[in-house]
C-alpha cells in the first residue's frame, strides 16, 4: 500500500522592525517636550492646562492640553509633555519647577451617617467592650472616650489647635513630664 504525503509549504514572515514608543519621525516633533503653563482653568473642561512650547524647530504653539489625573498644574510652571506615538497632542506628564505651593489634593465624599439629635456612634472591641461614642448636642459635637484610663500615643508630633483650650482634671493632679525644657508662652502666666 503507497502513501503520499504531501507538504504544504508554509510562507515565511518577513521580520519587521517595530518603532520603539520614544522613536519619533526625523521631521516630526519629538516625543518629550517642556512647556510653560499659562492658564491652570480651562472655562469648561476639568484636567486640562493652557501651555506654551516651542517644538524645537523655531515654531511655538499655545494649546489647552490634558494633564495625568494626579498632577498638579499652575500658572508659571514649567511643564514636562510628552507626545504619544498615537495622538497629536501632547500631555502634561509632571512639574518641573513649581514654584508656587502645591494644593493640598482634592478630598473626595465617602460615605456619610446623619445622626438624629438623640443618636449616638458608638465604637466597640471585639467583646462588646464599648471604647468610643460620638454625639451631637446643642453645645456642638462630643467625643466620649468610655473607658476609665486611656492613652493617646503616637510616633510623631502632637499639636492642638483651638481659639481656646481648657484643661481640668475633676479629680487627682496634672503631671507635665519632658525629656527637654518646658516652654510656657502667653501674654501673662498666672501661678496661683
Amino acid at each position: 500500500m503507497n502513501t503520499r504525503s504531501s507538504l504544504r509549504a508554509v510562507p515565511q514572515r518577513e521580520e519587521q522592525a517595530t518603532p520603539s514608543p520614544a522613536s519619533h519621525e526625523p521631521n516630526g516633533p519629538p516625543p518629550a517636550l517642556i512647556g510653560e503653563c499659562l492658564n491652570n482653568a480651562h472655562p469648561t473642561l476639568l484636567g486640562r492646562a493652557l501651555v506654551r512650547w516651542s517644538d524645537g524647530r523655531g515654531s511655538t504653539q499655545e494649546r489647552w492640553l490634558p494633564t495625568l489625573m494626579t498632577v498638579t498644574v499652575r500658572a508659571s510652571d514649567r511643564v514636562l509633555l510628552l507626545l504619544p506615538g498615537n495622538s497629536d497632542e501632547p500631555v502634561i506628564i509632571g512639574v518641573l519647577d513649581g514654584f508656587a505651593q502645591r494644593p493640598a489634593a482634592a478630598v473626595h465624599g465617602g460615605p456619610t451617617l446623619e445622626l438624629q439629635q438623640d443618636e449616638v456612634v458608638r465604637v466597640q472591641d471585639s467583646n462588646g467592650v464599648a471604647l468610643l461614642e460620638l454625639a451631637s448636642t446643642p453645645e456642638g459635637p462630643l467625643v466620649r472616650l468610655l473607658q476609665a484610663d486611656v492613652n493617646v500615643e503616637l510616633p510623631g508630633a502632637l499639636q492642638i489647635s483651638a481659639r481656646s483650650i481648657e484643661l481640668s482634671a475633676r479629680q487627682g493632679e496634672v503631671n507635665i513630664h519632658a525629656t527637654d525644657d518646658v516652654a510656657l508662652t502667653g501674654a501673662g502666666i498666672r501661678l496661683n
